[in-house]
């Protein structure tokens, strides 16, 4: 159903997430907007002095939040400069060996950087067959694990790098850490400005990570996450090892992700009648054009449909991108659409 419908992209995807947050938290379009305007200029900042990044140019949050011929609309509510850049040629390396094998082959004691703890989960990879999008129960395991870690207290961290693709998945992760909303969350610059060959960003932020904790020693977070927000990692770096009686626990939380994710609700693919927003989006073409809307529907019972909103249907896609109040909670009508697919009308 999601294939039928052109939902199967992570630039799709991360959207639903996005608008559905928002509302979650209070938010219009328009805040939720300039919260990741500023939040990426400031990654834009970090890329700029970044020798090995891809755009080496700090953008201000005007300028990423509005849409120009250079930054046109991607998927609502991503313009081109809030989403990932993998067309990149780009590769790092990592060494991890034993702090015996380290010191053997010479390496000076403030050229290391210990592992302190770590924590991985994952959520169900059929994204429409989640308990929710405003939040994602292997992400909550893995940052309060990592919280726990710290004694509750993320500030102590000197250097962080949480997971950039889209702006969603930093804002939820910063908010589960509970970090100012001014933090600076990465050291290589983000998936947009240092450049993302795909899953191998995280590759570059932990280099950065090493070399920052180098630099001024203390702590660093690595989290990165994959998929469609579907596998998290979390990883705790120091510039000094850990205190002698600290033991390691296991990293894999799986089991605890899934004991706090809620029930999916039941999935139909024929509905007719009232329908509520649950998470949306509108898909554009590379001529900035409207391609189509698409918007995870409630039913009256409880299920979840998926529906499209045509090009041509200006009413209901004003609705969906009116910068002042969220569509989400809208109940309007799901009735058969073209091509098989459903459509919503507001």
């Amino acid at each position: 159903m999601a294939r039928r419908h052109g939902l199967t992209e992570p630039i799709t995807v991360y959207p639903l997430y996005e608008t559905a947050t928002q509302a979650a938290w209070g938010q219009t379009p328009a805040e939720g907007r300039t919260e990741s305007a500023a939040l990426w200029a400031r990654l834009s900042e970090v890329a700029a002095h970044n020798p090995n990044a891809w755009m080496q140019r700090a953008v201000g949050a005007d300028e990423i939040a509005t849409v120009t011929a250079g930054n046109r609309p991607i998927c609502w509510p991503y313009p081109k400069l809030m989403v990932a850049n993998p067309a990149v040629n780009q590769g790092a390396a990592v060494l991890l060996t034993s702090l015996s094998v380290a010191r053997a082959a010479g390496i000076a004691e403030d050229r290391l950087v210990h592992i302190h703890g770590g924590a991985a989960a994952a959520e169900p990879k059929d994204w429409i067959q989640r308990d929710s999008f405003v939040h994602a129960a292997g992400q909550d395991a893995v940052l309060e694990a990592i919280l726990r870690d710290v004694d509750g207290d993320a500030s102590r961290f000197t250097a962080l790098e949480l997971y950039s693709c889209f702006p969603v998945v930093p804002k939820m992760a910063r908010r589960l850490l509970g970090l100012a909303d001014d933090v600076v969350p990465t050291m290589a610059g983000g998936l947009t400005f240092h450049g993302a060959p795909l899953n191998n960003y995280m590759t570059h932020g932990a280099a950065a990570m090493v070399r920052a904790l180098r630099g001024h020693g203390g702590l660093g977070l690595l989290y990165g996450q994959g998929g469609y927000l579907t596998w998290h990692h979390g990883l705790i770096l120091g510039s000094e090892p850990p205190a002698d009686d600290v033991v390691l626990r296991p990293f894999d939380l799986q089991a605890s992700a899934d004991q706090r994710r809620g029930a999916a609700p039941r999935i139909v693919e024929t509905a007719e009648g009232a329908a509520t927003v649950e998470a949306f989006t509108v898909v554009f073409k590379p001529d900035a054009q409207v391609d189509f809307g698409a918007v995870v529907l409630r039913l009256p019972d409880g299920a979840r449909t998926l529906a499209r909103v045509p090009a041509d249907d200006a009413a209901t896609l004003g609705v969906l991108m009116a910068p002042e109040q969220t569509p989400i909670g809208r109940t309007g009508h799901v009735s058969p659409g073209e091509a098989g697919l459903l459509r919503w009308e507001a």
